[in-house]
């Protein structure tokens, strides 16, 4: 019973149909590239050298990464949801010390113990 539904799987498995999300130049629907599009397309390779060279002297002021590449909304969402934790772990702990004050008077004074005050 099992491999029976298995073997249709893989059998349904084989037969799908992927579409291609690349057009190449084989398939029957790709726009032929000329060869000035293709001569542009080899011009743009570039070698590792060239990539290193391009890549050491790109220059980032302060200002370009402050504007352009911190996600604001995701560092809103963080500080947001930190904040959030602090306020719930706060009211929690005020919600157990309202009730070790109602509840275990023993409790609250060994947490906070009453002794007379020195004079200097």
């Amino acid at each position: 019973m099992g491999a029976d539904s298995d073997k249709e799987c893989c059998d349904a498995m084989r037969q799908r149909i992927i579409p291609k999300l690349i057009l190449t130049e084989k398939s029957e629907h790709a726009p032929e590239k000329t060869s000035i599009e293709k001569d542009a397309a080899n011009e743009n390779k570039e070698t590792n050298e060239e990539r290193v060279k391009r890549i050491s002297h790109t220059n980032v002021s302060f200002m370009e990464f402050w504007m352009q590449c911190i996600d604001w909304n995701m560092l809103r969402l963080f500080f947001g949801l930190l904040m959030l934790f602090f306020f719930a772990v706060g009211f929690t702990s005020l919600l157990y010390l309202m009730f070790v004050f109602s509840f275990k008077e023993n409790l609250w004074y060994y947490y906070f113990p009453v002794s007379n005050k020195e004079e200097l």
